[in-house]
């Protein structure tokens, strides 16, 4: 099946640097959030301009199937930051990417939609879309899609962890719960290695049922070193088991990650807006075993 990006109707304006009279005005409050996931994007038809100074990645609106009928694709949850170092190297990622073509063929899984705004001076806003599926497009227009969703979406997570290590964590309660393995919102950082203060370990022994564990310090300090990138060799002999299972955390930002855990060992990160894949990633052996070893807690009927 074609790959089907959510349609989108725009007014077509000029560069951000130019005449704006017929440009879609931005909605409001993009300096602190996102906007409704249906709002219509100002692409930019075509390359963006240079001067960009700020950068918020939001969940786009529900990619739909060739009969308009909704996909069910989780969307995604947003950093809360708002990225200001490093954005006219991301202008240029954009740019650089080359045209989809007409006759592009790709698969149309259920990979959320992601809409990363620019903002310039003069509070003006351009934006583009990635589907995250399929060939992973960028949409910059109505008419103009490129591939490369992938490098934006990492270039994208790279320069806002990098900016996150100059700044201070927001004061944050947040912990982690056992949110349904699929669909949930989950971070659109694009990072497989991400450090979490509060993590557990859940075990869904039948559907919307699950026993938990919530990590010790000193496990939860293990899983922040050693879990990712694990090993390349498989952790458990025998590959049989009768649950689901994954590890679920929250980072200092508040950006909620999970890993999944299969039947083997093998790590298959459930954030990154389906960007990232699993590769051939186990759990360490001993960190796996330590992670069995916690007690569970009684069944929870948690969706």
């Amino acid at each position: 099946m074609s790959s089907v990006v959510s349609a989108v109707v725009l007014l077509t304006g000029c560069g951000a640097t130019g005449d704006q009279s017929s440009a879609p005005s931005p909605p409001p409050g993009l300096e602190s959030g996102c906007p409704d996931p249906g709002t219509a994007p100002p692409f930019p038809d075509g390359d963006l301009p240079r001067g960009a100074t700020r950068v918020r990645a939001c969940p786009g609106p529900t990619s739909v199937t060739g009969d308009d009928e909704a996909v069910l694709a989780a969307t995604v949850q947003p950093p809360r930051d708002l990225l200001t170092t490093d954005v006219d190297r991301l202008v240029g990622v954009v740019n650089d990417q080359e045209d989809a073509g007409s006759d592009l063929s790709c698969t149309a899984n259920s990979g959320p939609e992601v809409v990363y705004w620019f903002g310039y001076a003069q509070d003006e806003w351009r934006a583009v879309q990635h589907g995250s599926y399929g060939c992973h497009l960028l949409t910059t227009g109505a008419d103009d899609q490129r591939l490369g969703g992938e490098a934006l979406a990492r270039e994208f997570a790279a320069a806002l962890l990098d900016q996150r290590r100059e700044a201070a964590a927001p004061a944050t309660t947040a912990r982690a719960i056992c949110r349904a393995p699929n669909p949930t919102p989950r971070t659109a950082l694009a990072a497989a290695d991400l450090d979490v203060v509060s993590a557990r370990r859940c075990v869904m022994t039948r559907p919307g049922t699950v026993r938990s564990a919530v990590l010790t310090p000193d496990l939860l300090a293990r899983v922040n070193a050693d879990l990712w990138p694990g090993v390349d060799e498989r952790s458990r002999r025998l590959c049989a088991s009768g649950s689901t299972e994954w590890i679920e955390g929250v980072t200092a930002w508040g950006d909620v990650v999970a890993w999944a855990v299969d039947a083997c060992g093998g790590l298959h990160p459930l954030h990154g807006a389906s960007v990232l894949d699993g590769g051939r990633h186990y759990l360490a052996p001993d960190l796996d075993a330590a992670l069995a070893a916690l007690p569970l807690g009684p069944s929870v009927q948690q969706w």
